[in-house]
Order: C-alpha cells, then structure tokens, then sequence
C-alpha cells in the first residue's frame, strides 16, 4: 500500500527532517557510506567513521586485546563476470571528531580510486556521481581527477 503526501505534509516531513539532523549534530555520531558498485552489485569500498567506540568494535572482526580496538581494514574475493576478482573493501575507524558530509564523501571516493587503482578492475567511483561532490553545498562540485 503506497501512502501519498500532499506537498505542505511532505514540505513539514522535509523540514522535521532536517531539525532532527541539526538536533543530533553535537552528539556522537558514525558517518557511513559505500562507493563503486561492481558489475556483481558490490560495492568496491564501504568507509565507516564513528566517535562510538562499540560501533567499531561491533563492525571489526572479534580480536582479543588489552585496548580498544580503533579500527580494522577487512575484504573479501568477489568473482567478477568477465572473470577477474576484485576484492571489495571495508574500512572502520574511530574519531574523535567526525568528518563534515563533504569531507566524508571526498575521503570515501578518493579510497576508492586507491583500492581501484590496486585491482585489474575498470575504476567505477565515478559511476552514479559523475565524479562530483553530492554532498554540502546545494549545487554539485567537481572533485579533481586524475
């Protein structure tokens, strides 16, 4: 059953929204993401960034330590249809202090161009972004290419 908005109901929706975003911004937060999906539906890499320390010891593999555990690196072979494998990558880190939107999704596409880069892959971080900051301000910003 699809549930239909009037304008002003989803113009309210858009702005409750946004002060819940502006509400929770000074509370410990993770910013994840994803970026190149594979021909297979994968995606190439995920980056996931927290200031909760048992987000990152919930998303790294179980290791025994006298510390906490302040990130991890894991991935994995995906058999591609042309043949090749690629592997796909999951990077998890803790922060003091978290990225702005923008920061996240130029440190996320720019890992992976890296983990491209590393592969006998065709690069598809440009794929569904053009190449381009989608995130803070209103209007797309190119990143720099190489």
């Amino acid at each position: 059953m699809a549930l239909a908005l009037s304008e002003s109901m989803a113009g309210r929706l858009a702005v409750l929204v946004v002060m819940l975003g502006v509400l929770t911004a000074g509370c410990a937060g993770t910013r994840s993401g994803t970026l190149g999906v594979l021909p297979t539906r994968d995606a190439l890499v995920t980056l996931v960034v927290s200031q909760e320390q048992a987000v990152v010891a919930k998303e790294c593999p179980p290791r025994i330590t006298a510390t906490p555990i302040l990130g991890c690196q894991t991935s994995r072979p995906v058999p591609q249809p042309d043949g090749q494998t690629a592997k796909v990558v999951k990077i998890v880190r803790y922060t003091d202090a978290l990225p702005s939107e923008m920061a996240f999704e130029i440190d996320l596409h720019e890992l992976c161009h890296a983990i491209a880069a590393l592969q006998p892959i065709r690069d598809p971080c440009h794929d569904g972004n053009g190449g381009q900051v989608l995130s803070g301000a209103r209007q797309r910003v190119p990143l720099v290419s190489r």
